[in-house]
């Protein structure tokens, strides 16, 4: 008799293992999804006007995009997170976040490369 309780015991147990690891991975699952929508949504967002701002602050600019933090998405793109779970929303803001700042980081920065090629091909005209 014993043994048929353990075995149901063993049993019982692998169940409700695979049955957490399982919703664990469903968890991953929607964060992971929720992530990679924010970073092509914050990509498409990020407006391309931070290559003017490259331009005039040069590599000021690049610092303060680079130690700033990208703007939250908007109330239409939140909009389109009801019902969505937790882990859904939190991946897509941390995607987003990224994605947003991935492209600040491309505009900014290659606004703020013109000035310099511009000095630089002075310095080598004229200095030397």
């Amino acid at each position: 008799m014993r043994s048929k309780n353990k075995g149901i015991v063993i049993a019982a147990a692998c169940l409700g293992l695979l049955i957490l690891f399982s919703a664990m991975a469903a968890a991953a699952d929607d964060y992971r999804t929720g992530y990679e929508l924010g970073v092509e949504q914050g990509k498409k967002d990020a407006p391309i006007i931070n290559v003017i701002w490259g331009l005039v602050g040069g590599p000021i600019a690049f610092g303060v995009a680079a130690f700033s933090t990208p703007p939250d998405p908007s109330a239409a793109r939140i909009q389109q997170l009801d019902g969505k779970s937790s882990d859904y929303k939190a991946g897509y803001y941390e995607g987003y976040g990224s994605g947003r700042q991935e492209m600040r980081f491309i505009y900014v920065g290659s606004g703020a490369m013109v000035p310099s090629l511009i000095l630089l091909i002075l310095f080598v005209t004229f200095i030397i």
